[in-house]
C-alpha cells in the first residue's frame, strides 16, 4: 500500500545532497525556504492524490498549510531542517506520515545524507532500512536531543536553556542535529534516549510518534498529553525515562 510513496520519498531525497550546500533560500514569509521544499511537497501529494480515492486530505508544511479534519489526513513535512540543507550540513530528512480516523498508521523519515531510512506501520515495529529496531534501555546518563532552534527572537529559548541545564545536571548529555524528524528517529532506533522539542509546528511529528511508539518509546505533550495538532511541547522517550524528563521540565515550565 506505501511502497510507491516510499520509493517517490527516496528519489525525492536522493536529490538533495548533490545540491546542498549550493542552493538559496528564497523564504519572504517564513524563515529558510527553497523550491526543492515545494517541490518534494507536490510531488509527494500527488502521488497520494492519484493512488488513494477520493476523502484523503493533506496537512504540508509550505503548500497545505491548513488542517482539513478528515478519515484520512497526510502530513508532510518536505525538508526537515531546511537550514541545514542549505548550508550543506547533513541530518535533514523528508517526512511524511498517514493518519485514519486520528491514528497514526504509517510514519517514514527518510535521511538522504546517510542513506537511512526509517519506517513503520501501526502494529509492525519501526525498521532502520527494513531492519527492525528498538528504543534504548538506559536509565542513566542519559543521551538526549534538544531542538529546534535556541537563538533569539524563540519565545522559549529561555526555557529551553533551563531545561538543557537541568538535563545536564542530572547526567545527560545533548545534542542538536536541527531535523526533529532525525531527532524521532534516532530514539526510535535507541541511538539517544529521549528528544525534547519545543515545537512549532507539527509537520514531523505524527510521524516521530508513531516510530517512537512502534518501536517501544513514549512520546507525549510537556504535560503527558497525547500528541494533537497544537501541542505543549514534545517529550519523545525510551519509556524508561519519560516521567523523570516529564517531571524535571514540569519544574522548570509554568
Amino acid at each position: 500500500m506505501y511502497q510507491k510513496i516510499i520509493n517517490k520519498i527516496i528519489e525525492l531525497g536522493d536529490s538533495l545532497p548533490a545540491i546542498s550546500g549550493h542552493i538559496t533560500d528564497i523564504g519572504k514569509d517564513k524563515e529558510w525556504l527553497t523550491e526543492k521544499d515545494a517541490e518534494i511537497e507536490a510531488e509527494l501529494s500527488n502521488v497520494i492524490i492519484h493512488s488513494f480515492p477520493k476523502g484523503h486530505s493533506i496537512y504540508g508544511e509550505e503548500l497545505h498549510g491548513t488542517f482539513i479534519p478528515d478519515d484520512n489526513i497526510w502530513i508532510i513535512d518536505p525538508i526537515s531542517n531546511t537550514m541545514n540543507f542549505i548550508r550543506g550540513m547533513p541530518h535533514y530528512s523528508v517526512v511524511l506520515s498517514h493518519l485514519y480516523k486520528g491514528e497514526v498508521c504509517f510514519a517514514v523519515v527518510y535521511d538522504p545524507s546517510n542513506k537511512e531510512l526509517f519506517t513503520a506501520e501501526k502494529g509492525k515495529g519501526t525498521f532502520l532500512n527494513n531492519k527492525r529496531v528498538h528504543v534504548s534501555t538506559r536509565k542513566q546518563n542519559v543521551f538526549f536531543m534538544i531542538g529546534p532552534y535556541l537563538t533569539p527572537p524563540r519565545t522559549y529559548r529561555e526555557k529551553a536553556l533551563k531545561v538543557i541545564g537541568a538535563m545536564s545536571e542530572n547526567s545527560g548529555t545533548m545534542r542538536n542535529l536541527g531535523s526533529l524528524g532525525v531527532h524521532y528517529a534516532y530514539v526510535a532506533c535507541g541511538r539517544v534516549d529521549a528528544a525534547i522539542s519545543f515545537n512549532e509546528d507539527t509537520f514531523p511529528e505524527f510521524a516521530g510518534k508513531l516510530l517512537v511508539e512502534e518501536a517501544g518509546g513514549k512520546f507525549t505533550d510537556f504535560n503527558g498529553n497525547v500528541l494533537n495538532i497544537k501541542p505543549n511541547g514534545i517529550i519523545a522517550s525510551n519509556n524508561l525515562i519519560h516521567n523523570q524528563v516529564q517531571t524535571l521540565i514540569a519544574g522548570i515550565i509554568v
